[in-house]
């Protein structure tokens, strides 16, 4: 399951009127359904079928409300200092000790207590036995002499066997009332969140976290958690009453329970190998990098095996390999069959809950791939250039042939750049190499990117690129509202102008988001120009939607904007930078383009290398992946003396960004560092 770290304290709305009025048109005093209310839309429209299906989730609700409580979060503490009570939540009864399973819903803050209203009215503080931080469970225990429990059933194995299609019903509490509550649904899809939860349609708003999904037989299948898909919101809470909500399957909750009653946490097992390609469901299972010190690494796989089966379960791409491990936790064992050489091996990993923090290296390397004619894949990686007084200068030399790294073979630039991100810092490095037609092997002591700018900087290799013959040109897209302009070199005259003995090496793009005030894109191109010409990086302003704000749902414009300047301008996709609008205006303090820069290049997958922003940004209110493929992304802040790093740095190395500083951010500082990002 893919586990997300907020970069701020996540905030959790105090009062929910649209989810709890959506709610009450659900709520069932006394279980007195409304019989419009739990039809299915498809189901036929005969009475007699909705009177039927109406006595049945009757039927299966009653059973199940004896097990499920109300939880009430009181005293959390937000990030401003306030203290705020938490809307009410629900939770099930799982055996006659009093212990409680919910959802993070109750743990998504520090609070006071946490109080638990039975059904029998009385109301009791609980604590936090264990959490399973992988699927969003919680188990609460509530001491208590006098209460009687009457605890959920967990059906065998043979009865709960997923169909797609088959009714569903959320059952909750809510409030001091202990109201009941229903919602009805269908099983809308399995195998979900990368293998560890099951779907429904039912509308469930944050009552519902935490209670029982039941089926028409009334087999408890599952408890109802805060999630969204992958990308799909900011918030894990933010598609309640959507008709999209999620549920840990009660076989799964069952495995679990003994290692949470004994007070062990549960957390997401990690293997630390990266499967090459971009496209998560194309065909292919080959390693591209394989983390130092990871399992994966002492489990004996190496760059390019291809991994064939995970846990007895065969996979081919590179989603599959998700699910597959979705259901393993850390400190699990893992049997892994892959190919290599054409033998086929098998090995056991034993997984874990972290792997230490990337700190990516720098070579100052300028490579292209030599494309295959015939099928259109890198056939080999070529030096096209090095940059002056960098750890490879006087070592590597243009057109040398990159055969492997480290004895492992080197499959094309994306995949090099991603090993060297991933690999040992202040640990030399063993390229094997073709020069002139001879094969040879060299050693490399790389820097690490994250520290100060100038520990990295290097004078680019000159090369013979126009200068000449740059353009203005307004950018439009169909569906996106907000304006935008390119400065960009003509390729026609670049490549006329260019030097036969010295190939030009890539464009950079730099992507400017202007402070909200400033709508004029092409007349902000202005004092770009000279500078964009200099350091042969073509330049894009966008401008906020609003004249006033930059808000969220414009990273889907800014990362069309930014495709379409790539297309028009031929820049490297490998060097992309996002600066926000305190590196435009010079001088002034943080303004919300900053925020929407940091937010655009973590909500993007290697979309931007770098973005450029002040030190002194607010966060925007994301959710960042904690696996899945290396960030290349590298952070250049400001660093004036004495000033201390911002909070949110410490997360941005954690998930592997390289923070860089400088003492301050201009203008032609953002493009030479911009152009830095094509090296590796």
């Amino acid at each position: 399951m893919i586990r997300e770290i907020p970069l701020a304290p996540p905030l959790r709305p105090t009062v929910f009127l649209r989810s709890f009025a959506t709610a009450r048109s659900l709520v069932l005093v006394a279980l007195s359904f409304c019989i419009a209310g739990v039809c299915h839309a498809q189901a036929p429209s005969s009475a007699r079928y909705q009177n039927v299906l109406a006595k049945a989730v009757r039927g299966v609700a009653q059973d199940a409300l004896p097990a499920v409580v109300t939880i009430e979060v009181i005293g959390v503490m937000q990030a401003d200092g306030e203290v705020r009570q938490d809307a009410p939540t629900s939770g099930v009864v799982i055996d006659e000790m009093g212990h409680v399973l919910t959802s993070s819903w109750v743990t998504g803050g520090d609070s006071a207590s946490i109080i638990v209203n039975t059904p029998s009215g009385k109301r009791y503080p609980a604590t936090v036995v264990a959490q399973d931080e992988h699927r969003d469970l919680v188990l609460l225990k509530v001491s208590s002499s006098d209460e009687t429990w009457q605890p959920i059933e967990f059906p065998a194995t043979d009865q709960t066997i997923d169909q797609v299609g088959e009714t569903m019903v959320a059952v909750a509490r809510y409030g001091e009332a202990n109201t009941p509550m229903v919602s009805t649904g269908i099983l809308s899809a399995v195998g979900r969140l990368d293998g560890t939860a099951i779907q429904t349609d039912a509308r469930i708003s944050p009552a519902f976290y935490g209670g029982p999904l039941i089926d028409l037989k009334g087999h408890f299948r599952g408890i109802v958690i805060p999630a969204v898909g992958e990308g799909g919101a900011e918030e894990s809470t933010a598609w309640y009453d959507s008709g999209i909500a999620f549920a840990i399957p009660s076989s799964i909750i069952a495995e679990k329970l003994d290692q949470l009653r004994r007070g062990n946490n549960i957390q997401q097992g990690l293997l630390g190998f990266v499967v090459a390609g971009s496209d998560p469901y194309a065909e292919g299972t080959e390693l591209s990098v394989v983390r130092k010190r990871s399992p994966a690494d002492k489990a004996g796989l190496k760059v390019g095996d291809q991994v064939q089966t995970i846990g007895g379960q065969k996979v081919t791409r590179r989603q599959e390999i998700k699910l597959a491990l979705g259901q393993f936790d850390a400190g699990d064992d893992v049997e892994i069959t892959y190919q290599r050489d054409g033998k086929s091996l098998s090995t056991i990993a034993t997984m874990v809950a972290t792997i230490p923090p990337l700190q990516p290296q720098f070579i100052g390397l300028i490579a292209t791939d030599e494309v295959m004619p015939e099928s259109n894949e890198a056939d080999s990686v070529v030096v096209q250039s090095v940059w002056d007084q960098s750890p490879a200068d006087g070592v590597l030399k243009p057109n040398d042939r990159l055969i492997q790294l480290d004895g492992s073979p080197i499959l094309n630039t994306n995949a090099l750049r991603q090993r060297l991100w991933a690999s040992e810092p202040e640990t030399a490095m063993e390229l094997t190499i073709e020069r002139e037609g001879k094969t040879q092997t060299v050693s490399i002591d790389p820097l690490t990117l994250d520290g100060p700018l100038d520990r990295i900087q290097a004078h680019q290799t000159s090369d013979n690129s126009a200068a000449d013959d740059w353009n203005v040109e307004t950018l439009q897209l169909p569906d996106i509202t907000n304006t935008a302009a390119i400065w960009f070199p003509q390729p026609a005259a670049d490549a006329a102008t260019a030097s036969d003995e010295t190939p030009s090496t890539p464009l950079a793009l730099a992507i400017v988001l202007a402070p909200p005030k400033d709508r004029d894109p092409s007349t902000m191109l202005d004092p770009w120009k000279d500078l964009a010409r200099q350091h042969r990086v073509a330049v894009c302003v966008i401008c906020s939607d609003a004249d006033d704000q930059w808000r969220p749902n414009e990273i889907d414009a800014i990362t069309k904007l930014t495709a379409a300047s790539l297309k028009q301008s031929g820049a490297s996709p490998s060097a992309v930078s996002l600066i926000g609008g305190g590196a435009f205006t010079m001088g002034e303090k943080a303004n919300p383009a900053d925020s929407m820069a940091l937010g655009a290049s973590l909500s993007t997958e290697n979309v931007f290398s770098g973005v450029a922003i002040s030190n002194e940004t607010e966060p925007p209110a994301i959710r960042i992946r904690k696996d899945g493929p290396p960030r290349l992304l590298r952070v250049l802040i400001p660093s004036p003396p004495n000033s201390e790093m911002p909070f949110w740095a410490a997360t941005l190395r954690r998930i592997g960004c390289p923070l860089q500083t400088t003492l301050t951010l201009n203008r032609d500082l953002c493009l030479q560092w911009t152009r830095s990002l094509l090296t590796m």
